[in-house]
Formats: C-alpha cells, structure tokens, sequence
C-alpha cells in the first residue's frame, strides 16, 4: 500500500499540472500569425489593421502613438504568403528639418534594433526588424513597440518642431 499512495498522488499533482499548461502559457505574438501582430497592437492601443502588400504577402498598417507606420512581413512562403518569419516596423517622412548621415549614425547607435535612412529626396525611413518565428511573448512584443515608438518620438522631436509628428511618406519595404 506504501507504493500506491505516492503514486496516486503524483498522478493527481500531474492531472492539475496538465490541466493548467494551458493557461499557464503566455500569449505570443508571430509573424506566422498576422493577426496576432494585429492584436498585439491593438491590445497596447493602438489602431491596426491587416492588409497585404503588392507581393501578396501580410502587411499591417498601423497607427503608433500618432505615427503612422507599417509592419512588414518577411521570409514569408513565396507561394502561400504565409509562413512568414520576421516582420519590419516601418515609417517614412519628409522632415521639417534636415536629418543627415551624422544624425542617422547617432539614431543607429543608440537604438540597437533600428535603421535609419535618408533618401535622395531627403525622406527619412525608420524601420525596425523583429525575428518571431514561431512566436515571442506579448510582454517582449510590448518592449518592441515601445522601443520603436521612443525612437521614432525621438527623431520626430528633433526634425519636426512644430508639428510633432509627420504623415507617411512612402510604404517603404
């Protein structure tokens, strides 16, 4: 009878941790799964919608503590459009004021995870590439968005003094 007693309970503690895994998982967000990129957004408050780029692949079109911006999917199947790996946070402007190479080597130094470009035209490009494979957790996810709002915020206070944020210039890709 000794036996049987830790065994039943280590089948009763293993149905309850069975039972629970389900809800002990975090919510996670992936470029697979567009619509959780879409949920994400909206679930921190920010307006977004789902769409597709000229390729067929998913494209968000989002409005991010008041720029606006697109998420783009990339490493997506070439047939299935679907599949994808990694997304870009993408926006584009015509500054109020000039931003050059010195000031887009700053940006680049001091956000890690983002780009800055200027074109001939002198439009500004931000983007911000996230790797999600099969998902990340909607906490880091958050911490993606923040970071990408702070920087555009960032070059928005220094190249748009009156306005404070631009429209979209381009849907870069």
């Amino acid at each position: 009878m000794e036996f049987k007693l830790p065994a039943i309970a280590c089948a009763v503690v293993g149905g309850i941790l069975l039972a629970t895994a389900p809800c002990a998982q975090a919510e996670t967000v992936s470029a697979m799964t567009p619509a959780s990129v879409v949920t994400a957004l909206k679930a921190q408050g920010y307006q977004a919608s789902l769409g597709e780029d000229s390729s067929g692949d998913p494209l968000v079109t989002a409005d991010i503590g008041g720029w606006r911006s697109q998420v783009v999917f990339y490493d997506c199947n070439e047939v299935t459009h679907g599949g994808c790996q990694s997304l870009q946070f993408s926006s584009s402007f015509h500054p109020e004021r000039p931003f050059d190479a010195e000031k887009a080597v700053a940006f680049v130094n001091a956000n890690r995870f983002g780009a800055v470009s200027v074109a001939a035209d002198k439009s500004v490009t931000v983007s911000w590439d996230v790797i999600t494979g099969s998902g990340i957790d909607t906490s880091v996810f958050a911490m993606v968005v923040k970071s990408y709002r702070m920087a555009l915020d960032s070059i928005g206070s220094e190249v748009f003094p009156s306005s404070g944020h631009p429209q979209l210039a381009s849907a870069a890709r």
